[in-house]
């Protein structure tokens, strides 16, 4: 999996995955959300848009990361995947658990606009 970041304010940071997110990215995806959360970003956004493939056990490291997220008061997003990535996030409805967004911009208001935020609810 190939990943690169870019920082949408101080608070929001965009990781965007490319390929198969699957047991041998695991450490990758450790590593970059440890980096993260040290650096003081409360919110991330995982642009998943050209991730071609999802295994169980990487759907366990999201949760596990949107809670890590949750305990420092900050939140973790997902980028509208497509085609099978996209169905097994909606058959395991981790939705539930990490909110889904069309867009960066979508997510990034979502995040950083308290006010009217719908992932405060």
């Amino acid at each position: 999996m190939v990943v690169s970041e870019r920082s949408l304010s101080e608070h929001t940071l965009v990781e965007t995955f490319v390929g198969r997110f699957d047991q041998h990215a695991r450490q990758d995806f450790k590593w970059r959300i440890d980096h993260a959360i040290t650096q003081g970003y409360r919110f991330v956004v995982l642009n998943m848009v050209a991730v071609s493939f999802i295994d169980s056990a990487a759907l366990g490291w999201l949760v596990l990361a949107q809670r890590r997220f949750l305990r420092i008061d900050g939140k973790m997003g997902i980028i509208a995947p497509v085609g099978f990535v996209r169905d097994i996030l909606e058959l395991t409805e981790i939705n539930e658990w990490i909110p889904i967004f069309q867009s960066e911009d979508e997510a990034w208001k979502a995040f950083e606009s308290p006010d009217d935020n719908p992932l405060d609810s």
